[in-house]
């Protein structure tokens, strides 16, 4: 684990960037839903080849098999701040398999979107 108080980023596109990212599975027996948030995306390639019907749509979950390598085509738009990649295998979500990326935000900046600052609900008000 590295202590980055949640500044650490994977990507730091600008808002309006389109990028090209490659999601590889190196892991041994699992295959991994990927979830990007913020971003619908296009499959592009599944292990350089074209995609397979049902993947040719806007996504923002893409299943990686053990030992592929998807390709995936995306454009940063609408907000800015920190947002998460993770696996939507719940054993794996639950062990920190996410990480996260910046749109047009660096660590330092103000984050109006910061999920560690963002409001809280009050439970104290609520009946049972």
């Amino acid at each position: 684990m590295i202590a980055s108080n949640f500044h650490m980023l994977i990507a730091d596109p600008n808002l309006g960037d389109v990028e090209m990212w490659t999601v590889t599975n190196r892991s041994g027996g699992w295959f991994h839903p990927v979830h990007i948030h913020l971003v619908d995306f296009r499959v592009v390639s599944r292990n350089g080849q074209p995609p397979h019907p049902w993947e040719r749509g806007p996504k923002d979950v893409i299943y990686v098999g053990e030992g592929e390598s998807v390709q995936l085509l995306m454009r940063f738009e609408h907000h800015r701040g920190r947002y998460m990649v993770h696996c939507h295998n719940l054993t794996h979500e639950d062990h920190d398999m996410m990480v996260q990326f910046g749109v047009g935000w660096k660590p330092g900046m103000p984050d109006r979107n910061d999920p560690i600052r963002a409001a809280r609900c009050k439970f104290d008000d609520l009946p049972l």
